[in-house]
């Protein structure tokens, strides 16, 4: 079965308010995120901030949302943002579940409590995935294929060690990209990208690719996201994928 894409990635970035959503579009991103970057990987931004972006992105994008790890899942504001229509894709970091025997059901009723406010929940692989002590990417592609899930994202729980490629090889991360198109899901490469690592991004099997500090002032996930380095990297992605 060919998996393989003809079409180029996609360029996501992660925003945490409606100003840095602005200068995302102007830059040229195609699809924007939710989260916040002072508080975790994959933390949530406050309900009223994710209520503002997707009033103002006003369907021109597609929206996407972090939740935070799995395991503090059951918080005040979870209902409400699940209750955000203008967001289609949640995503929950797994990181503490790995010694969980109730991880899977848990991920599976979160991922029911989406849909039933029209939401996908993506499957999200830690490529740190034992420093973070999250399941391992076997784990979450079985529980991928078990929840028909539509997208996968691949990212790093701990930023301070380095890229995706320092904890993934290039053969296994394009086997689990493969593995994944092979059931139908859109796969999103996250991970500390760079316009440098972009050489080492294994397009065919990749659909989006994720950035935020890459995008940021000073290359600083937690400063603010500047539209010329949106459009410096989208032109990188462009000339390196064509």
């Amino acid at each position: 079965m060919n998996v393989e894409s003809l079409a180029l990635p996609r360029l996501l970035v992660s925003v945490r308010n409606a100003e840095e959503m602005s200068a995302a579009l102007e830059g040229g991103a195609d699809w924007i995120d939710l989260k916040e970057p002072k508080a975790g990987p994959l933390a949530a931004v406050d309900v009223h901030v994710a209520r503002e972006v997707g009033r103002s992105l006003a369907g021109r994008r597609t929206l996407s949302a972090a939740l935070g790890e799995l395991k503090d899942w059951e918080t005040d504001s979870a209902d409400e943002l699940l209750a955000i229509a203008d967001i289609s894709v949640v995503k929950l970091g797994l990181a503490g579940c790995a010694g969980l025997a109730d991880w899977q059901p848990k991920w599976q009723a979160v991922a029911e409590q989406a849909a039933k406010q029209d939401k996908q929940l993506a499957a999200v692989i830690y490529a740190d995935w034992q420093q973070a002590e999250a399941p391992t990417p076997n784990e979450m592609i079985q529980m991928a294929r078990t929840a028909h899930s539509e997208y996968l994202l691949i990212d790093t729980y701990d930023k301070s060690t380095g890229t995706v490629f320092d904890h993934l090889s290039g053969h296994v991360l394009e086997e689990i990209l493969r593995e994944a198109k092979q059931l139908g899901m859109t796969t999103v490469l996250a991970g500390s990208l760079t316009q440098d690592s972009l050489d080492r991004v294994p397009s065919k099997v990749v659909d989006m690719v994720a950035v935020r500090g890459a995008v940021c002032c000073q290359g600083e996930r937690t400063a603010g996201v500047d539209t010329g380095l949106v459009t410096v990297f989208r032109k990188s992605m462009t000339t390196k994928f064509a």
